[in-house]
């Protein structure tokens, strides 16, 4: 891991004075604010953090950080960083002391040889340590975002000294605003991202935040649609429900998102997503890529309702209608409140698709044109009257009889 920090003359005689401590402490801020303002990762910032407190001679031989995730995958985030150590690491010995701390209301505790909170330490030889815990205000977070403990261990026999931990206590504080900056803004983007999918969230980081900002793009759009919701309602309790509604989901949306795919968003028990074409030497494989990766979240579902686990409860089956066309993508809504999403006929001809499916025991339906575009062989459906369009299309899709157990 490559960091540069600025060279400094180390402590004299094993003290310092206070301008030596002014000036040491601005050196290893700005080294914090310039990796900050340059774009390093969290793991950077903790390596940068250990060099710099080196280079201006302080013998730290590990740090290990803590803190908050705003994440759906986690609930917390740690670094481990050691000298003469190349990568950090997402372990630390730590926990019980940050944990202790942030129960106890400590902003510093000192550990010694005699604190059993000292023991883990000692695996890496450690003589010393000392932890901190910098509060961030909510104005300068995102949700409970709130909290970065850090612990800095020497191995130097007498551990360190009042100078050393003055500076300690001046640079902590930047290193906490550097790290909550870097994991604010990651964390920001998982969030839009999840909430809104990888491009939507990207238009909105790079500008695209007013309403009725949109484009109109070409797009295969699949509208998907848990079968027997209703029934579901009526016989399971609410959190239940909601469990298997997340379930089919995940379950459903996975291929599509593996195949290059998007989800537009969530309409009741129903998932609108769409795969964009960006040119047309990529509009065929594009429609092979949608057809296949609707087949697959159906075969997906097939193999989890088959789990011993899923016997046991409600079998979770879809229905799925495909189209192509140009549609609105962008901010639609009114003030103060609006959606990121995808309007158009190709949305409103799937969700037709998808509801007449039902009526002809099909498990995907799609125009003939599409499939063609595909390269897919199905059973032909006949033509049939959309609701709301004037003009019958032939229709084909797979169903039962396809092999599709349904």
């Amino acid at each position: 891991m490559q960091v540069s920090v600025t060279g400094a003359t180390g402590w004299v005689g094993g003290s310092i004075g206070s301008s030596f401590l002014i000036s040491a402490s601005s050196q290893v801020s700005q080294d914090l604010v310039k990796a900050a303002l340059s774009g390093a990762g969290d793991s950077n910032l903790v390596a940068l953090l250990g060099a710099a407190l080196t280079a201006v001679g302080l013998d730290i031989s590990t740090i290990e950080v803590a803190c908050d995730a705003v994440d759906p995958e986690r609930a917390q985030h740690f670094i481990r960083w050691r000298r003469n150590v190349e990568d950090t690491e997402s372990k630390i010995l730590a926990v019980e002391v940050f944990q202790n701390m942030l129960e106890g209301g400590a902003a510093v505790l000192r550990l010694n040889a005699e604190s059993h909170q000292f023991a883990p330490l000692l695996q890496d030889g450690a003589t010393d340590a000392i932890a901190f815990a910098n509060h961030l205000a909510p104005d300068v977070t995102l949700g409970f975002f709130d909290d970065v403990m850090s612990l800095f261990a020497t191995e130097r026999p007498g551990g360190f000294n009042a100078a050393e931990i003055d500076l300690l206590h001046l640079v902590t504080p930047v290193f906490a605003l550097a790290l909550g900056a870097r994991l604010n803004a990651a964390a920001a983007r998982g969030l839009l991202q999840t909430y809104l999918g990888r491009d939507a969230a990207t238009a909105m980081l790079g500008g695209r935040v007013g309403l009725g900002e949109v484009e109109q793009i070409r797009a295969i759009v699949l509208y998907c649609d848990l079968f027997g919701f209703t029934s579901l309602t009526e016989r399971l309790d609410p959190q239940s429900l909601i469990d298997n509604l997340n379930l089919f989901f995940e379950t459903i949306t996975r291929t599509v998102s593996c195949r290059g795919g998007q989800v537009s968003g969530h309409v009741g028990d129903a998932v609108v997503m769409f795969f964009p074409i960006s040119d047309t030497e990529i509009e065929r494989p594009l429609c092979a890529a949608a057809v296949k990766a609707a087949l697959e979240g159906l075969e997906a579902l097939d193999l989890l309702n088959a789990t011993p686990v899923r016997r046991m409860g409600p079998p979770l089956r879809a229905r799925v209608g495909i189209d192509i066309g140009d549609v609105v993508h962008g901010n639609i809504g009114s003030a103060g409140r609006f959606s990121f999403t995808i309007i158009g006929t190709p949305v409103n001809r799937a969700a037709r698709l998808q509801a007449l499916a039902k009526d002809l025991g099909a498990a995907i339906l799609m125009t003939s044109d599409l499939a063609e575009a595909a390269g897919v062989k199905c059973s032909a459906f006949g033509k049939h009257a959309l609701r709301g369009f004037d003009r019958p299309v032939d229709i084909v899709g797979f169903g039962a009889s396809d092999g599709l157990n349904r």
